[in-house]
């Protein structure tokens, strides 16, 4: 077993939104360096989209492979978003791009590809399940070629049972969940409950706090909101005890705050996670 701390790109998402000229992934590298380097944390890990990334050319993917290496940074790609819907004319490109992808994660050297949902098109719980069967099916079949596990993430739809079901339809032995510790508050579910639950399926995790005020759930670090962390870190240890890998990234959303705001909140978290991984030896 190999726990790695690291940072999701997506927790400086106010900043990254308000890019005109500079590379998404330049501004990231630069500021997970700055976590390492503020937090002794080494190797660190770095969660990104392909689409972050200026070019897909092999020439530019090595300079980039050979950045994480000087850095010590441990990439983990996030290879795209499946679509949810009866039209192929909506559903089709993003499994075509996500099977693509693949092979960019796979050079990059992350052996995980990770995966979204979106929804439309008039589809029932019972559709959606169906198709996310069938697609999965494919993007799993695609990586075994660079074997690679392709994950998913717990949000706002699909909920521990119905990943379970997911997942054991699908019959792939490279199918999982990153799990989002925070998110399982937005489906009302208890993150330590579903922790357990999923932990035979779990690959990877984005760990986040949330703050529920008025039905929002607002993002802090990591904490001082709702999710009992000490209980839940402890369940993706053991979790992390399946795995050769295990990365566990800070993520934070924040609603509001400036740049250096956004900034503080991600060191917070690492701060947090890297005194918590200290103690376990």
């Amino acid at each position: 077993m190999s726990i790695t701390l690291g940072v999701l790109s997506d927790s400086y998402r106010r900043q990254l939104r308000r890019l005109k000229d500079q590379p998404v992934i330049d501004v990231v590298v630069e500021k997970v360096a700055a976590v390492a380097r503020a937090t002794d944390i080494g190797p660190i890990g770095i969660d990104f989209g392909v689409g972050a990334l200026p070019s897909t050319d092999k020439i530019y993917l090595s300079e980039l492979k050979t950045k994480f290496a000087d850095l010590n940074m441990v990439p983990t790609v996030i290879i795209g978003t499946l679509g949810l819907h009866a039209d192929q004319d909506f559903a089709g490109p993003p499994i075509e791009a996500s099977i693509r992808n693949l092979e960019v994660a796979n050079y990059l050297g992350s052996p995980l590809g990770l995966f979204y949902f979106s929804y439309g098109g008039r589809v029932k719980r019972e559709g959606r399940i169906r198709i996310a069967v069938e697609q999965i099916g494919r993007l799993a079949e695609a990586a075994r070629q660079f074997d690679m596990t392709v994950t998913t993430e717990n949000y706002d739809f699909f909920t521990s049972d119905d990943f379970l079901h997911i997942f054991e339809q699908v019959g792939a032995d490279n199918v999982g969940l990153h799990n989002d510790t925070g998110n399982w508050l937005i489906l009302d579910e208890n993150p330590l409950t579903a922790t357990r639950k999923m932990a035979d399926w779990t690959y990877h995790a984005h760990v986040r706090d949330y703050r529920i005020v008025d039905g929002v759930c607002s993002s802090v670090p990591i904490g001082m909101g709702d999710v009992d962390f000490p209980s839940v870190l402890a369940e993706l240890r053991k979790a992390a005890g399946r795995r050769d890998r295990f990365v566990m990234a800070v993520e934070m959303d924040m609603d509001v705050g400036d740049a250096a705001a956004e900034d503080e909140a991600v060191l917070e978290c690492a701060r947090y996670m890297k005194k918590w991984l200290d103690t376990q030896g």
